[in-house]
């Protein structure tokens, strides 16, 4: 199965090398290097935070930590989500020479993606500090909704990566899909500022709010709803069913494809 090759650690000291080479490599003419990562998202907090906390008539103190883990989560998401299309083309060497297996190559950009994002937790730390958020022991469990974040990257990594290298048009379909999805997701506005029973309906099948909650209710001493769970543990288990089928069937194609 793909899992157990995922979970082989004898090579994951390469997988970590290659990743972290990767990273730094892409920033290794810049002044300010990996901190570009960050000027994007903080800029965005600080010019657009007040702004969007007076749209929603929240107080600042609550919105923009909102806000802010908002961001970086999509951030991740959206990372996962768009770069899937295009990993095994970017890595078409590697594929070509036999250098690396489609699930090595899948590992070390699942890797370099988280990388930045951990490189991007400064911003929200930043926030909480500045806004006098405290964290409680119940915070700890954003660290399971990580996890699931990154498992979900894992296989959706392998299904869009496999019919991207066959379709190219998918990853200008799946960007125009994620700019809307930002926008209509719960993160420059807040869920408990819209009522009604249309907004509750619509936020069930907005699978990117669940997989918001899990991480960021925590961290905002908010619970997670049941709901958010089955609908987040329903899509990874059957995900990997999928990505394992679909390695199954397709793999041996890919090398064609690229």
């Amino acid at each position: 199965m793909i899992l157990e090759h995922a979970l082989d650690f004898k090579r994951w000291h390469r997988w970590l090398y290659v990743a972290w080479f990767n990273f730094v490599v892409t920033y290794r003419k810049t002044t300010l290097g990996p901190f570009w990562l960050l000027a994007g998202p903080a800029l965005f907090i600080v010019i657009l935070g007040g702004l969007y906390s007076h749209v929603n008539g929240v107080e600042t103190d609550i919105f923009i930590p909102h806000l802010a883990i908002g961001v970086i989560l999509w951030t991740l998401i959206g990372g996962f989500v768009t770069k899937s299309t295009t990993v095994y083309q970017r890595n078409r060497a590697q594929i070509l020479q036999g250098s690396m297996t489609l699930i090595e190559i899948t590992v070390v950009d699942i890797i370099s993606i988280v990388l930045q994002f951990v490189h991007q937790l400064l911003i929200a730390v930043v926030v909480f500090i500045v806004y006098s958020h405290q964290l409680s022991w119940y915070a700890f469990v954003s660290l399971i909704g990580i996890a699931i974040l990154v498992a979900n990257g894992f296989w959706l990594s392998i299904v869009f990566g496999i019919i991207g290298a066959r379709y190219r048009d998918l990853n200008q379909i799946i960007a125009a899909v994620m700019r809307v999805a930002f926008l209509a997701t719960p993160i420059i506005w807040m869920a408990t500022s819209t009522r009604g029973q249309a907004m509750g309906i619509y936020l069930l099948i907005n699978p990117f709010y669940h997989f918001l909650e899990i991480v960021r209710a925590p961290l905002l001493g908010m619970s997670i709803s049941m709901t958010s769970w089955i609908v987040v543990l329903t899509m990874t288990i059957g995900g990997f069913i999928l990505a394992n089928e679909m390695h199954k069937r397709f793999a041996r194609l890919v090398p064609l494809w690229v």
